[in-house]
C-alpha cells in the first residue's frame, strides 16, 4: 500500500527524481537497506533545512491582498507556496523513514513531532491563498495564464481550485480551520494507539506448541494456520478481545466520522461521500455503482466460498476457514534474489524502459528489504523526497507473499518515478483514485506469468488460489468495507449515534449478506461481527473503495498488455507518466478503461469465474 505523507499545505509530494547510484551498487553489491543520505547527509543537515523553512513561509506575506493585481503576483505566491510544500514533504519523509527503521528510537519520533507543530503553523500562515485566488474573477485568472507562460505548471491547481469554489470559505474562516488541523485525526490516532499498543492482547498456544500473541500482526498468522482448531482459537481470542473494547473503539470511529461530517457541513457539500471523492474529481456515482455491481455479483463470491470448502474438504466452511492456503505447501524459490528475477521477468510485457528502471532501483539503495527488530511492519512506498527518488520499505519473507509484495510496491515505485520525471512538482503527484492501479497491474502480471510457468497441477492450484484470494480480498472485501463506511457516515448525517452495539449490528448484516448466510453458503458467528473494530481504514475518509476500483481497472489494463492489443502498453506507460495532469477517471479512460461503466467490474467477474473453471478442471483430475 502506498503511504501518503501530508506536508500539511495542500497536497503530499508523491514523487522522486532519478537516483545517484549508491556506493554499495558501485562496489558491485546489492544493497539490502535504503540510503537516506541522499535526502539529507545527516540529522544535522535535516535540522538546518528545517530551520530555513520559517523564513520561506514569510515569502508569501507581501502578496496578501494583492494576488488579483497581476499575473506576476499570483505566480510569485504559488512559486513560494509550492517550494515550501516540496521542502516540508522532504523533511517529513526523512524523519518518517528514519523512524520506521527502528520504532524504538525516540529521536525520529521527536523530529516528526516538531514537524507536526510546524506544519500546523504553515497551514494557518498560507490558508488565505486559496480564498483570495477565488476572489479573482474566473476570466481574469484565464487572462493571467494567457499572459504568463510561467503559470502553466499551475493550470491544474487553478482548475481544481475553481471546481472547489462553492466549498472554499473566506480567508478568516480558512485560517481558523487551518489552526484546527492540530486536532484533526484524533479518533484515528487513539484507535491506532489502542489496537497497536494498549489493548492487552492474549497469547495462545498452537497445536505445535508455538506461543502466539494475538495482536493485529499475530492474528494474521493465526488465521492462516492449517490446523482448524488453531484458527478457531485465534479468531475467538482475537475478536473476543475486540468485543471487550468495542465501545471505546466505536467512539474513535464516531470521532472520525463526525470530523468528516463537520467538514461536509462547513463546506456545503451534499454529503460526506461527495466531500471526499470530489477531492479526487470522482463522481459519487462511481462509488455507488461499485457497491451495486458487486452486490449483483455476490453469486461469484459464493461460488468461490463453495469451491474453497470443496478443496479444503470442509462441509460447513466458516469465516475462520477463509485464509489458509488452498495448498499446504509447494516447493518454490522465493528468496530475495530470485524474487527480483521472478518479478522483473514477469514485468517484461511493460517494456525494456520499465524493467531497466525498476532493476536500477532495486540495486541502488531505494529499498529497505528485510524485517529486523524494531523496524516498522508491512510495506509501503513514499515519494516524499521529490528532488531525490522514491523509497520502498519491505519486510521480505521468502514466500509467495513476499514476492507478490515486491511486485505490488514496485508498481508504486515506478509510477512515482515516471510521474516525477515527466512533470513539474505541482502536477507530479497522482490522485489516490489511481494510486493502486500501477501496483495491481504488476501483481496481475506476476500471477499470470507464474501460473503459465508453474510446474504441475499443485503449483498451478496454489497460484490460482492466491489469485482468487486477491480478488476476494481486494474486490469483494474492500467493497463491503466501502458499503459499511458509507452507511456509518449516512447514520451520523441523519443525526444517529455510533455505538459498539449498532456498529456490530450493521456489520453483521453486511458480512452475512456478502458471505451468503441466507443462501446457506456460510454461517457467520456473532462474535465475528465486531471485525469492524479491527479495520483502521474506517478512519481513512472513503479510501478503501479505491482498492476495488483499482483492481478491476488493473485487470483490464493488464489483459490488454498481455494480449498485446494495439496501443495497450504505450497507453499504459503514458498513464504512468501523466501524474496529476488530468482528472484520474479521464487518465484511466485514455489508458483504456472506463470506470464510469460497470464493464471493468463485469470483466473482473468473468476472469474470476474463468479461474474457478481452471481449478475445477484440476480437481477433477485428482
Amino acid at each position: 500500500m502506498r503511504r501518503y505523507q501530508r506536508s500539511a499545505l495542500r497536497v503530499s509530494a508523491l514523487i522522486l527524481a532519478l537516483a545517484v547510484i549508491s556506493p554499495a551498487a558501485l562496489a558491485g553489491e546489492s544493497p539490502l537497506n535504503w540510503d537516506l543520505t541522499e535526502i539529507y547527509a545527516s540529522e544535522e543537515a535535516w535540522a538546518e533545512a528545517k530551520g530555513g523553512i520559517a523564513g520561506k513561509i514569510k515569502l508569501v506575506d507581501p502578496y496578501k491582498g494583492k494576488l488579483g493585481e497581476s499575473s506576476a503576483n499570483l505566480k510569485a505566491v504559488l512559486d513560494a507556496s509550492y517550494a515550501i510544500q516540496m521542502q516540508a514533504s522532504r523533511l517529513y519523509g526523512y524523519a518518517s523513514m528514519r523512524g520506521d527503521e527502528d520504532l524504538r528510537e525516540s529521536g525520529p519520533q521527536g523530529m516528526q513531532a516538531e514537524l507536526q507543530s510546524m506544519f500546523a503553523d504553515m497551514t494557518a500562515a498560507t490558508a488565505w491563498i486559496d480564498p483570495e485566488i477565488l476572489t479573482i474573477p474566473a476570466e481574469t485568472l484565464k487572462q493571467f495564464q494567457a499572459d504568463d507562460p510561467g503559470l502553466a505548471m499551475y493550470a491544474r491547481y487553478l482548475e481544481r481550485l475553481e471546481k472547489q469554489r462553492p466549498h472554499v470559505l473566506d480567508a478568516k474562516s480558512e485560517q481558523l480551520l487551518g489552526m484546527g488541523s492540530r486536532i484533526v485525526g484524533v479518533g484515528a490516532n487513539i484507535g491506532g494507539l489502542l489496537r497497536n499498543a494498549e489493548i492487552p492482547w492474549p497469547t495462545i498456544t498452537l497445536s505445535d506448541g508455538t506461543e502466539l500473541r494475538l495482536d493485529p500482526s499475530g492474528y494474521t498468522v493465526g488465521r492462516i494456520q492449517q490446523n482448524r482448531e488453531d484458527r478457531i482459537k485465534s479468531y475467538q481470542e482475537f475478536f473476543g478481545t475486540f468485543e471487550a473494547f468495542k465501545g471505546t473503539l466505536a467512539a474513535t470511529v464516531a470521532a472520525t466520522v463526525n470530523e468528516h461530517v463537520f467538514n461536509t457541513q462547513v463546506r456545503s457539500y451534499d454529503s460526506s461521500l461527495h466531500a471526499s471523492v470530489s477531492g479526487n474529481e470522482v463522481d459519487p456515482a462511481v462509488y455507488r455503482m461499485l457497491i451495486k455491481e458487486i452486490n449483483n455479483n455476490l453469486p461469484t463470491l459464493h461460488r468461490y466460498i463453495k469451491l474453497r470448502a470443496r478443496i479444503m474438504g470442509i462441509d460447513d466452511l466458516r469465516y475462520h476457514d477463509m485464509y489458509p492456503s488452498l495448498v499446504s505447501k509447494v516447493d518454490a524459490d522465493y528468496s530475495w534474489e530470485n524474487s527480483k528475477k521472478l518479478v522483473l521477468d514477469a514485468l517484461k510485457p511493460l517494456g525494456g524502459e520499465y524493467v531497466r528502471r525498476f532493476g536500477h532501483a532495486l540495486e541502488s539503495g531505494w529499498v529497505d528489504v528485510y524485517p529486523r527488530k524494531g523496524k516498522r511492519s508491512g510495506a509501503y512506498v513514499t515519494g516524499a523526497a521529490y528532488e531525490v527518488h522514491p523509497y520502498m520499505l519491505l519486510n521480505h519473507t521468502d514466500d509467495y507473499n513476499g514476492t507478490s509484495t515486491l511486485a505490488h510496491e514496485g508498481g508504486h515505485l515506478m509510477h512515482s518515478s515516471f510521474s516525477q520525471e515527466a512533470n513539474p512538482y505541482p502536477t507530479s503527484g497522482y490522485a489516490i483514485f489511481v494510486a493502486e492501479v500501477a501496483s495491481t497491474v504488476n501483481e496481475v502480471l506476476l500471477q499470470k506469468d507464474l501460473v503459465a510457468k508453474a510446474d504441475g497441477d499443485e503449483a498451478r492450484l496454489a497460484l490460482l488460489g492466491n489469485f482468487l484470494e486477491s480478488l476476494r480480498n481486494t474486490v469483494f472485501r474492500q467493497t463491503m468495507f466501502a458499503e459499511f463506511e458509507l452507511a456509518i457516515h449516512e447514520m451520523v448525517e441523519r443525526g444517529e449515534a455510533l455505538t459498539g452495539d449498532n456498529l456490530n449490528e450493521l456489520y453483521a448484516e453486511m458480512i452475512r449478506r456478502y458471505h451468503g448466510e441466507a443462501e446457506g453458503v456460510m454461517k457467520i458467528d456473532d462474535l465475528y461481527t465486531v471485525e469492524w473494530a479491527f479495520i483502521p481504514h474506517f478512519h481513512y475518509n472513503f479510501y478503501v473503495y479505491q482498492y476495488a476500483t483499482s483492481y478491476v481497472a488493473a485487470i483490464a489494463l493488464a489483459e490488454g498488455i498481455m494480449e498485446d492489443r494495439p496501443g495497450a502498453r504505450d497507453n499504459y506507460l503514458t498513464f504512468l507518466k501523466s501524474g496529476g495532469t488530468r482528472p484520474p477517471v479521464d487518465l484511466l479512460k485514455s489508458a483504456g478503461v472506463d470506470m464510469t461503466s460497470p464493464e471493468p467490474i463485469h470483466a473482473a467477474m468473468r476472469l474470476m469465474n474463468e479461474v474457478m473453471d481452471q481449478i475445477d478442471q484440476i480437481i477433477e483430475k485428482r
